[in-house]
């Protein structure tokens, strides 16, 4: 799955017919069918709340692909940052996934999200567009 992953988003971001994003939450959707059907050692009680998880990240996702690209580009970054809060719970728990997973993924996201606002911040100063520099 991480090999599909990588491939969604370095080689489908070659081309544009499909976004990225989208096949990410095909193959989420694939992982909880997956476990669904399998089980998980953790037991039925933990993959429903990491399906919970699931939508909620997915239903960000697509929901920011659906609207116009501010809005979008917020509930991306809320999408990211609650993402790394729920891995930082997967790390005070110390359960679902390795320990160094959960710290590398929580910092990640966090700073992915932060980025994205980051990134926004001058559109969104006083209501309007900044206006480009130079000559």
């Amino acid at each position: 799955m991480l090999r599909a992953g990588l491939v969604a988003v370095f080689g489908l971001a070659a081309q544009d017919t499909v976004a990225p994003s989208t096949v990410l939450v095909g193959l989420a959707a694939v992982l909880l069918l997956w476990g669904g059907v399998r089980g998980t050692p953790q037991g039925r009680a933990v993959l429903a709340v990491q399906a919970g998880g699931a939508v909620l990240f997915c239903g960000l996702a697509l929901a920011g692909l659906a609207v116009d690209a501010d809005l979008g580009r917020y509930l991306v970054a809320a999408g990211w940052f609650l993402h790394g809060v729920w891995d930082f719970g997967h790390l005070w728990r110390d359960k679902v996934v390795s320990r160094t997973f959960a710290e590398w993924c929580g910092v990640i996201d966090v700073l992915v999200a932060a980025q994205l606002l980051f990134l926004a911040w001058p559109r969104a100063k006083n209501g309007r567009e900044t206006p480009p520099r130079g000559p």
